[in-house]
């Protein structure tokens, strides 16, 4: 056996990504770090505007990236970025379930259905249906593939007030390791990343609460809070031959919180 100092493992030169909700983020991070290992990367946004915005921002770094317009509630506009993905790229290779939304959680007695609905149609509903049909376009290749979902710390654990968001992330973690089993057969590997508390909108309004933070920070050992590149870098382990031999996995990435 032959060792070198090169990362040939870690280059995705060749492969085609689609990353949902990666206008801006832990998305657009994610974006940024497979397109700098070498990937052509579609951006699939809620937005067509924002997700051109984002694109243009990876080519003027020299990267080759696309932004399709995606509503990943409806399978239809999943069926269209595909198509779109297909004849600009020739092939999808590189599956990122990002796409998620949250509301100001509740009570449960408090929770109306609109709110059940606004959160489990993209979270839930969303990232069911993408990896149907993208997984349906990996099958038809013949050549593997890999998908990583977002699942959370929040689908793990269960902490007070958190049930819209955290049973949607439970889905997601369960469905995980059965699309795994699943798909293995084709030579799609599905893994799953659980980020705790990761530096974005979605926690902003929740560190403004000193006390709240506080009793936040006490809880994570490495006494800091998450970096979208801390969630970039495991996810861009799971997309390369570096993870071959993984599939089904949930990793949570939270400075210890869970272990």
């Amino acid at each position: 056996m032959g060792f070198t100092n090169e990362l040939p493992a870690y280059d995705l030169n060749d492969n085609v990504a689609v990353v949902t909700g990666a206008a801006q983020g832990i998305g657009f991070a994610v974006a940024g770090t497979l397109a700098a290992a070498g990937a052509k990367v579609v951006i699939a946004d809620l937005n067509q505007d924002a997700s051109e915005e984002a694109a243009a921002k990876l080519q003027a770094e020299g990267f080759e990236a696309i932004g399709i317009g995606t509503d990943v509630s409806s399978r239809q506009s999943v069926k269209n970025m595909v198509l779109k993905t297909v004849e600009k790229f020739g092939k999808i290779d590189v599956l990122i379930n990002n796409a998620g939304v949250t509301i100001n959680e509740k009570p449960i007695f408090e929770v109306t259905e609109d709110e059940w609905d606004f959160v489990h149609n993209i979270d839930l509903r969303g990232f069911f249906f993408t990896s149907q049909v993208v997984a349906e376009q990996m099958k038809e290749q013949g050549t593997g593939g890999r998908i990583v979902n977002l699942a959370s710390a929040a689908g793990i654990m269960t902490p007070k007030y958190v049930s819209v968001y955290g049973a949607a992330k439970a889905g997601v973690k369960h469905l995980t390791g059965i699309m795994a089993k699943e798909w293995a057969r084709w030579g799609i590997n599905v893994n799953a990343v659980a980020p705790g508390y990761v530096k974005t909108d979605m926690i902003k309004d929740m560190l403004a609460d000193e006390k709240n933070a506080s009793v936040v920070m006490k809880s994570i050992p490495l006494r800091r809070y998450g970096e979208v590149r801390d969630v970039a870098g495991v996810i861009l382990f799971l997309v390369t031959e570096a993870s071959a031999y993984l599939t089904g996995v949930v990793i949570p990435i939270d400075g210890g919180m869970m272990s």
